[in-house]
């Protein structure tokens, strides 16, 4: 009995050894993950807040407070002349701009200081990150310059000539569309098409009078509803429920999404292409999926991301969705202001199907 038990499992490891995906998906890829995030996180420095910075005082009070922001390892201050700043602000060119007033030495010795903290409404998330940082360190400041309570305040505000966001849904909801589009597509298309090659009924359809473009048609008209069907499943829970304001308008919004989604369906049809079993389309769309899940801005704001990092995120399609969406449902942007984002999503979605026509096999 104990023979013939060795014998099964012998048999199952070699069956197990022999399947190269299962082996990956089990032990390295876990690895991979266990590496990047720790060497990305794990660093004291890894987390990096970049911001502009105007001094409008030019005085010692004011030099002293900039030498002390220096000093945190998270920020990184690029010194601005005031209208440069404010101006790559309303442009969303800077996330965050630190503003010293006129002045700011005579406040502080009276007891009513105060620096501006403005940010262009899309990086909300990373200044509500970055204040109590700030406040913090001027706080300490305060008790050391001064050995009373601190009379710095940090005042947040948007920048005038960008409409406020209502909160974290209207950053986290652009986000879910361009993630649920990403997945959907992904995985419905690059392990659904080679799930039908394996089990013949590509080569059965290939001999039948159904034109081959009909059938890929049909399957591109089907994710195309059912993605559809989502974004505009999320977009009305949130107006109905959270009461998410959608800025922009709803033609530009379905423009943006169409374009994506043709993007990544070309994306899924490049996985089917190169895969041989379902279980080696599923490791492929694993490898693009999680990478884009994490570092596109879906859940929270890039900005803080390491600068290793981003060449990754600007050259992942879902941060171009994922910002294009945003630019959109939030700002108003109009498509001439979020072109660049769609010309990047066309560019990948030509050099996909043109990646898919070469090597796609039918058997």
């Amino acid at each position: 009995m104990m023979r013939m038990l060795l014998g099964q499992l012998i048999m199952e490891m070699k069956l197990f050894v022999r399947d190269r995906s299962t082996v990956f998906w089990t032990f390295f890829f876990p690895v991979f993950l266990i590496l990047l995030f720790g060497f990305v996180f794990d660093t004291g420095d890894a987390i990096r807040i970049e911001a502009g910075v105007a001094d409008s005082d030019h005085s010692p009070a004011s030099s002293e407070l900039l030498s002390a922001l220096s000093q945190l390892p998270v920020l990184y201050l690029h010194p601005r002349p005031a209208d440069s700043l404010t101006m790559d602000l309303n442009d969303n060119r800077v996330g965050a701009g630190l503003f010293i007033p006129e002045g700011y030495q005579d406040s502080l010795a009276a007891g009513k200081a105060f620096v501006e903290l403005r940010y262009h409404p899309e990086q909300l998330q990373m200044v509500q990150m970055l204040t109590p940082l700030l406040q913090g360190l001027v706080n300490q400041l305060g008790w050391e310059a001064l050995d009373r309570r601190p009379p710095i305040a940090i005042r947040s505000r948007p920048v005038e000539n960008a409409p406020p966001m209502q909160g974290y849904m209207n950053f986290l909801v652009p986000g879910l569309i361009g993630f649920s589009l990403m997945s959907t597509c992904l995985f419905s298309i690059g392990v659904v098409v080679v799930s039908y090659r394996e089990k013949g009924k590509l080569r059965r359809l290939a001999v039948t009078p159904l034109p081959k473009i009909i059938f890929i048609g049909g399957q591109i008209l089907n994710r195309y509803l059912v993605v559809l069907l989502q974004a505009i499943l999320l977009i009305g829970i949130a107006v109905l429920i959270f009461e998410v304001r959608v800025v922009g308008s709803f033609f530009n919004l379905f423009v943006t999404i169409s374009t994506g989604m043709f993007a990544f369906i070309a994306l899924g049809y490049a996985v089917a292409s190169v895969s041989k079993t379902p279980e080696t389309a599923s490791g492929i769309a694993n490898v693009l999926f999680l990478p884009m899940t994490f570092f596109s801005g879906v859940y929270f704001s890039t900005e803080g991301l390491p600068a290793f990092l981003k060449p990754l995120v600007s050259f992942l399609p879902l941060t171009h969705l994922v910002r294009a969406i945003r630019a959109v449902f939030n700002t108003g942007a109009g498509l001439p202001e979020v072109a660049p984002q769609l010309g990047i999503l066309l560019t990948w979605l030509v050099l996909c199907l043109g990646f898919s026509a070469l090597r796609f096999k039918w058997e």
